[in-house]
């Protein structure tokens, strides 16, 4: 793949979320969304699902009209037996309401932090990926030329080290390395001429676990190419996930379908992948104006009883939180900010 397509990507995802998103590791403002500025939007939703509806019009059967329209029975006449009443379960009309989903467990609760942990991740991963690839670009004039056929980003403290590579003789070698802390790069280094340093062994294998995961055949759902976001394995020997994300192709419109995520093994195969929709999505958003009451965007998620990394990394990219439906047994969780809660019907 060209690195004209990276870039493409990276800047449409630059323009989403530098005009949404806030940088990590900055305290909140007193104008970000935040959980409780939601709660009159939840309450507002609770009530209507408490709401009584109209009655059911009566539906008799064939044998109950009859009856109806007989003329009442005189002294001489006796009168017809009624019909048997119907049972409560028989009657097509009366359904049983759904009971509320039992509260989750421990083990559920650390699942949902470990999926919103891998979700804060990925953002990291993905603002240092904007940021480094600005950088670059303002000093490689040509990335084609210098052979940069993809980046990886590594996390390490407060900081994140970002390499661009191109495809040697004998691997995968630094072209272009950056550290990024802070929402800028604090250092640089260049290697043109195919004379940067051979990548590190766990470099190399996220390197070619990028490459495993793009000869998938996996489509996006917008004309722009994936932002490929590589996840640095736990160890030397642990497994590399490799998210494949749509990126916006225009503004204010953002994909809720396209996204993938790979597993690699140590030996370079694929262990499995998965889609986190089964179509295309698109979805208007962007943060409110200023004033404007910050509303969640409502969406249905059936594939997992959560809501997954990329739910939390698109109300970021969008700028809006979500508000995702799950089941079965039907929950509703509210993805905003940094975090994942669920919302629990108020008892009476």
């Amino acid at each position: 793949m060209r690195f004209s397509k990276l870039c493409l990507t990276a800047a449409a995802l630059a323009f989403a979320a530098a005009a949404s998103a806030q940088p990590a590791g900055e305290a909140a403002t007193e104008s970000e969304p935040r959980l409780s500025d939601l709660q009159e939007t939840v309450d507002q939703l609770l009530d209507e699902e408490s709401e009584p509806t109209a009655p059911e019009p009566e539906v008799r059967s064939e044998a109950e009209e009859a009856a109806a329209e007989e003329p009442e029975a005189t002294p001489e006449q006796p009168a017809a037996e009624p019909p048997a009443p119907a049972s409560v379960g028989d009657s097509p009309n009366e359904a049983t309401p759904a009971p509320p989903a039992p509260p989750l467990t421990r083990a559920e609760i650390a699942a949902v932090e470990r999926i919103a942990e891998r979700g804060r991740l990925l953002i990291e991963i993905a603002r240092a990926g904007i940021i480094a690839t600005r950088d670059m670009l303002s000093r490689v004039s040509d990335p084609d030329g210098a052979g940069i056929v993809g980046w990886i980003a590594e996390p390490g403290g407060n900081a994140v080290e970002v390499t661009f590579y191109a495809q040697g003789d004998a691997g995968p070698r630094a072209v272009y390395r950056t550290t990024v802390l802070g929402g800028r790069v604090t250092s640089r280094e260049t290697y043109l001429g195919g004379e940067g340093p051979e990548l590190s062994p766990i470099q190399a294998r996220m390197a070619a676990a990028r490459a495993a995961a793009s000869a998938l055949d996996h489509e996006a759902c917008t004309t722009q190419p994936f932002n490929v976001l590589v996840v640095p394995p736990a160890s030397a020997d642990a497994p590399i996930d490799v998210y494949q994300v749509s990126t916006p192709a225009e503004r204010g419109r953002f994909p809720l379908g396209g996204h993938f995520r790979t597993t690699v093994a140590t030996d370079g195969s694929v262990a499995n992948s998965r889609a986190f929709t089964n179509a295309c999505l698109d979805v208007e958003g962007g943060a409110p104006a200023e004033g404007e009451t910050v509303r969640p965007i409502g969406i249905t998620h059936l594939l997992d009883p959560t809501p997954t990394e990329i739910h939390m990394f698109l109300a970021q990219l969008i700028g809006r939180p979500l508000l995702v439906a799950t089941g079965e047994p039907q929950r509703i969780w509210l993805v905003a900010g940094d975090r994942i809660a669920e919302i629990r019907p108020q008892a009476n």
